[in-house]
C-alpha cells in the first residue's frame, strides 16, 4: 500500500494560525485555527507577540494530528504562510528583541516623510514597485533605529511573520522569500534583488536584511527540538513558502498571465500576473513577486469591503441582526435578502465604501464613506443592495486601472468570505464585464497556496502549472449582457462622485 503524501500548512495570518493538512489532490484533510491576539500600545500601533505565533503552531499541530488521526510519517513536508510588510527583529542566536511589528501599524509616518526628503516617491516607486507607506518594512526598521537604536544594533535579521517560524522549526536564521521580500520595499523588483544603494543611502546595514530564496525552495528539516515538541518526525521537510497575497495567488488557481484572483474580506484586492512589474505612472498599483519567483503579482487593493458591510450589518440592520436572533437564521442571508429586492443601481442610491481613507486608485486617507442619492422613496433594500455594488464599482476601478497598463484580465477567481454571497458574485460578474470562478474553498486559498509551493518543493507536483489540478471551483459566472449594460450607466455616475467630493474631503479633515 502507498504511503500518504499528506502537505501540513500553517498559515500565520492575522487574526490567527490556521493549520491544514491537504493531500495530494489538494483536498483538505482537516483544518484547525489557533487565535492569538494583536497588541496596540498606542493609537496607530499594531503589533503581535513571536511567542504566539510559536504556541499557535504547537497547539494547531497538536490538535490537527489527534482529531484527524494523522500519523507523523504521512507528513510529507511542511507548508508556511504569513501576513506580510512586518518587522521582527532577532539577534544572531535567534532571540526577539521586539515585538512584530505587523503590517497595519502606522506609527511611522515621520520616517516615510524621511525617506521622501532624500528620493523623489516615483524614484522609489520605480525602484521597488511600490509607494512609500507607513504599513511597509522600510520605515519600520528606520523607526526601530532612531528610537532603539541597541535593538537595531543587536539585531542580526530582521524577519517577517512565516519567517520566525520556519527558523523555530528548523534552526536555520534568517531566510525570506521574494514575495514577502518585495513588499519591504527594499527590494529591486526588476532584478529580484535587494536594492543595495537605496538602502545603503537610508543607513540600513544590507548585511542584516534575509537571504533571499524561491518560495518552494527548502529551508531544511524539522529540527529535533521542534519534531520532539509538535509530535512530528525529525527531517519532515520545511519548504521557506510565501507572503499571504503570493500564497493566495497560487490557492485561486492564478498560474499564468491573463488570469486574476479578487480576495473579498476585510479589505479587498484584485491581483493578476504578468511577466514583470508594471508601474504605473501614478503609481496607482503595487507589485510583490509571485510564489515562483519569476512572475509578479500586480495588485490594486480596496480598503473596506466586507467591513463596509459589516458597518452597514451593525449600524442600519438592527432589524435584521434581531430577526436572524430569533429565528435562528444567518443575519447575512436575511439582508442578501433584502438586497435582492432592490433593483440594479439600487433605486439611484450609490455607496462610497471610503471608511477608512481609499488606496487604489485615489490613494487618498482623507477619502470618507457616503450613501448618495437616497430620498424618502428609499427603503433599507436599497441601502443594502447599494453597498454590495459600491465596492464592486471600487473594485472595477481597480480593473480599470489595469487597462490602462496594459493589463488584459481575461478571468477572475473570487476567494474569501465575501465569496459566499451569490448575489454579491453575480453583481462583481457584472460590473468587471469578466467571467468569475467561485473557489470550492474560498476560505482555503491560503493555505492552498502555501501547500502547492510545499509539493513542488518536494515533487508532489512537478510544477506550479502541475499544481493547478489541485485547485477546484464550485461553480463559474458569466457576464449577462442587460447587466451589463445597465450596470455601465451606473458605474459612469460612480466614477464622477471622487473627483466632485475630493474638495469637501480635504476640508472635512482640518475640522
Amino acid at each position: 500500500m502507498r504511503k500518504r503524501q499528506l502537505i501540513l500548512t500553517y498559515d500565520i495570518g492575522t487574526t490567527g494560525n490556521k493549520c491544514t493538512i491537504f493531500d495530494e489532490t489538494g483536498t483538505v484533510v482537516g483544518a484547525v485555527i489557533e487565535p492569538y491576539n494583536t497588541y496596540y500600545p498606542r493609537p496607530g500601533w499594531s503589533e503581535q507577540d513571536p511567542e504566539d505565533f510559536v504556541k499557535s503552531v504547537v497547539d494547531g499541530t497538536k490538535k490537527i494530528l489527534n482529531q484527524y488521526e494523522i500519523l507523523p510519517e504521512d507528513i510529507a513536508v511542511i507548508g508556511l504562510s504569513g501576513h506580510m510588510n512586518g518587522c521582527l527583529p532577532v539577534d544572531k542566536e535567534g532571540r526577539v528583541l521586539f515585538n512584530n511589528i505587523i503590517h497595519s501599524d502606522a506609527r511611522t509616518g515621520k520616517q516615510c516623510e524621511d525617506i521622501l526628503a532624500k528620493f523623489d516617491p516615483m524614484e522609489v516607486y520605480n525602484i521597488t514597485g511600490n509607494r512609500i507607506d507607513p504599513h511597509y518594512t522600510l520605515p519600520k526598521i528606520l523607526w526601530l533605529k532612531e528610537n532603539y537604536p541597541d535593538i537595531y544594533k543587536n539585531s542580526a535579521y530582521f524577519l517577517n511573520t512565516k519567517d520566525y517560524i520556519s527558523y523555530w522549526l528548523t534552526g536555520n536564521l534568517g531566510i525570506t522569500d521574494l514575495s514577502d521580500a518585495s513588499l519591504t520595499c527594499m527590494l529591486d523588483i526588476k532584478k529580484g534583488i535587494w536594492a543595495r544603494e537605496f538602502i545603503k543611502e537610508l543607513g540600513i546595514d544590507i548585511n542584516k536584511l534575509p537571504r533571499l530564496c524561491r518560495s518552494h525552495d527548502m529551508a531544511g528539516g524539522l529540527s529535533k527540538k521542534a519534531a520532539d515538541v509538535l509530535g512530528l518526525k525529525e527531517g519532515t521537510p520545511v519548504v521557506v513558502g510565501g507572503g499571504d497575497g503570493a500564497c493566495a495567488t497560487k490557492g485561486a488557481g492564478v498560474m499564468d498571465t491573463g488570469l486574476a484572483y479578487n480576495y473579498i474580506g476585510s479589505s479587498s484586492w484584485i491581483s493578476t500576473l504578468n511577466d514583470g512589474p508594471v508601474l504605473d505612472k501614478e503609481a496607482r498599483i503595487f507589485n510583490f513577486y509571485d510564489l515562483d519567483g519569476i512572475h509578479c503579482n500586480v495588485t490594486g487593493t480596496v480598503q473596506c469591503a466586507t467591513i463596509s458591510y459589516d458597518w452597514v450589518k451593525d449600524n442600519i440592520g438592527l432589524y435584521e441582526k434581531e430577526l436572524a436572533e430569533r429565528n435562528k437564521q444567518s443575519v447575512f442571508e436575511i439582508i442578501q435578502q433584502m438586497a435582492e429586492k432592490s433593483p440594479i443601481g439600487s433605486n439611484g442610491v450609490f455607496f462610497l465604501p471610503y471608511l477608512m481613507g481609499e488606496r487604489t486608485p485615489h490613494w487618498d486617507k482623507n477619502t470618507r464613506g457616503a450613501f448618495i442619492g437616497f430620498t424618502l422613496f428609499h427603503g433599507r433594500e436599497d441601502l443594502f443592495r447599494s453597498v454590495y455594488e459600491g465596492i464592486a464599482y471600487a473594485l472595477r476601478s481597480v480593473l480599470d486601472v489595469f487597462e490602462e497598463n496594459g493589463l488584459e484580465v481575461e478571468k477572475l477567481t473570487l476567494i474569501g468570505g465575501g465569496a459566499k454571497s451569490p448575489l454579491w458574485n453575480e453583481i462583481m460578474c457584472n460590473v468587471y464585464r469578466k467571467p468569475l470562478a467561485i473557489h470550492s474553498s474560498p476560505g482555503e486559498a491560503t493555505s492552498m497556496g502555501a501547500a502547492i509551493a510545499a509539493g513542488v518543493g518536494v515533487g508532489i507536483f512537478k510544477d506550479y502549472k502541475d499544481a493547478a489540478k489541485a485547485v477546484k471551483y464550485k461553480r463559474e459566472l458569466t457576464p449577462e449582457p442587460h447587466q451589463v449594460e445597465e450596470y455601465k450607466k451606473y458605474y459612469k455616475i460612480y466614477k464622477m462622485m471622487y473627483p466632485q467630493l475630493k474638495p469637501v474631503y480635504e476640508a472635512i479633515s482640518y475640522l
